[in-house]
């Protein structure tokens, strides 16, 4: 759930007269992607560079961590929020999830019919059962293959998140200048 994520981070919402460039930037991003209600904004106190978003598009969250909000100017900020933004309002929050499900699903089933596998090593030795000599490697790669998609996947949706933003924005340079300075550090 997303308030357990940010109680893990303990992250705070913070409020419009705290950062109200920021949140004018927030605002402007939120019209120009067509969502209906302004992402919340949360502090993280790490010296961490991060930023992520949670939730569901109609109650979504951006979290900025303190190391961001030191060294980003609001020309890079705007390009981290657009690009949280565009995750927002592509759904990407609800396809990672769903991602992450099947993940785990095919890791538990996995695990599963290796336990059902050796179980039925007696009866094969005995000879009462054949087994399905194609069914082991898919049973022990398969979790192996799921992770692999779900990093193509999150891959291919973080190249489109920064192309959105830029669109967003309509300042790429301003995003290129951040993720340059989050390589760096």
């Amino acid at each position: 759930s997303p308030q357990l994520v940010l109680r893990l981070y303990r992250a705070r919402e913070l409020a419009p007269a705290e950062l109200p460039e920021v949140f004018a930037v927030l605002d402007r991003l939120t019209r120009r992607a067509g969502l209906r209600h302004r992402p919340r904004l949360y502090y993280v106190p790490s010296r961490l560079l991060n930023a992520f978003a949670v939730g569901r598009p109609d109650d979504a969250v951006i979290a900025l961590t303190d190391g961001l909000l030191r060294s980003m100017t609001l020309r890079e900020l705007a390009g981290i929020l657009a690009h949280e933004t565009s995750h927002i309002r592509n759904n990407d929050l609800w396809l990672m999830s769903l991602a992450d499900l099947i993940g785990r699903l095919t890791r538990m089933m996995s695990l599963l019919g290796v336990f059902l596998l050796i179980f039925a090593l007696p009866l094969w030795l005995g000879g009462a059962a054949s087994l399905p000599w194609l069914l082991i490697p898919l049973l022990l790669f398969a979790p192996q293959l799921t992770v692999l998609m779900q990093l193509a996947l999150s891959r291919a949706r973080e190249f489109e998140a920064d192309l959105d933003a830029a669109g967003l924005t309509g300042d790429p340079a301003g995003l290129a200048s951040a993720l340059a300075k989050l390589e760096r550090y």
